[in-house]
């Protein structure tokens, strides 16, 4: 056997070897992106059943809720910090989402029922002034997102319980 040949099955065999190891590696990040996936819709259905639960376990607190619907300024003072830093954890779930969205970890179905969720609990005014007072703490694109899904709440007729298609 000559020292060509020998070269050549060597090349050959890198090859091969190197082929192998891409096909290795992009099948792990393929198994590696599925996990985050799924360890990011557990994830938010936790912190959205960690928001909910107060509301559902408290009558006062679900008044409270209720009365920052459209009466918020009818609050005491107290129940209206409460009130509001309550909607910061909705804003700051929200910002989980549009992150995780653009990270490219969260389904389209999810984002779509996140878009009605933001868009429906926007019309309220203890979620507007949440916002007026913490939104610029976040990055300017998420502000733009937030003042964007606002503006669409404000122009559509409140549809509950119909998931939005866009």
């Amino acid at each position: 056997m000559n020292w060509d040949a020998i070269s050549a099955v060597s090349e050959l065999v890198g090859v091969l070897l190197i082929v192998a190891s891409m096909i290795y590696v992009a099948r792990q990040i393929r198994q590696t992106n599925t996990m985050m996936r799924i360890n990011a819709a557990s994830e938010r259905l936790e912190r959205d059943y960690e928001i909910v639960l107060p509301v559902i376990e408290s009558g006062e607190l679900a008044e409270i809720w209720l009365k920052g619907d459209n009466e918020f300024a009818s609050l005491r003072p107290v129940d209206q910090q409460r009130l509001l830093f309550f909607e910061r954890r909705a804003i700051m779930l929200w910002h989980h989402q549009y992150q995780l969205r653009d990270q490219g970890l969260m389904p389209d179905a999810n984002w779509h029922e996140s878009l009605w969720i933001i868009r429906t609990l926007g019309r309220r005014q203890v979620i507007r002034e949440a916002w007026r007072i913490f939104g610029e703490a976040f990055e300017s694109g998420f502000q733009k997102f937030i003042n964007e899904q606002f503006a669409i709440a404000d122009k559509e007729p409140l549809e509950v319980g119909k998931a939005d298609s866009q």
